[in-house]
């Protein structure tokens, strides 16, 4: 699927919900020692570019803030959850600024940000779309925006879509958005330009038809001198 119909606010606070309570299961080093093994080292060469002032903002960024770990002053870190994290794990947010709101809608002038950072958070949203149209909005014209998601095969993208719009009794899963690897790259140049696309997947054995891979994209505003570029 390369545009999904969004899901009831009702079906996304249940996601949340259940979001939360895996929090409560465990401990967020586990998921941060992950991340910095695998994907700060991409974050910092990303960074890397754009001065020690300059603007960065996490969305989803969950109990974890990895962007703690970059050199950009000025921070902000966004998630609807953000509060039940503080109270969850007291003392292990870093200093910045906090947004506790969904990322469909972010009170931020146009063109703030120098890096957007959104990892494994599109597939658990509200809308994917009006969240591109935010990141599209707020990214500055030399910026850069890293996406991190699961993709699906095209099939079982297809029937976790059907069956989250015909029979969502069903859908009991965190994840209302489940993207083919076709689709995100779709979605995701209807307003950039994809720079670079890292596959980080181990080798796993998966059902021919329900293969699923970990994608990183890193992406920038397209050229408008290229007349293939996004719109």
């Amino acid at each position: 699927m390369s545009k999904h119909k969004p899901i009831s606010r009702t079906r996304w606070q249940a996601s949340q919900g259940k979001t939360l309570a895996r929090w409560k299961k465990m401990s967020p080093n586990v998921d941060r020692e992950l991340q910095e093994q695998t994907i700060l080292p991409i974050l910092q060469r990303c960074a890397e570019q754009y001065d020690k002032e300059g603007y960065l903002l996490e969305i989803g960024c969950g109990p974890i803030c990895i962007s703690q770990h970059l050199p950009l002053k000025h921070k902000v870190y966004l998630d609807p959850l953000i509060d039940d994290f503080r109270r969850q794990f007291p003392g292990m947010l870093p200093e910045g600024e906090f947004l506790a709101t969904t990322a469909e809608r972010i009170k931020k002038p146009a063109k703030s940000f120098d890096l957007i950072i959104c990892l494994n958070t599109i597939s658990f949203s509200l809308n994917p779309e009006l969240i591109m149209h935010e990141m599209e909005r707020l990214l500055k014209d030399d910026g850069t925006l890293i996406v991190d998601m699961r993709t699906h095969s095209p099939l079982e993208a297809r029937l976790h879509y059907l069956a989250e719009q015909f029979f969502p009794v069903l859908c009991t899963k965190t994840r209302p958005y489940y993207y083919s690897l076709r689709g995100i790259r779709s979605t995701l140049s209807r307003h950039f330009k994809i720079r670079e696309e890292i596959n980080q997947s181990k080798e796993r054995f998966w059902f021919p038809f329900f293969k699923r891979e970990q994608r990183l994209f890193i992406c920038g505003r397209p050229d408008k001198s290229d007349p293939t570029s996004a719109a």
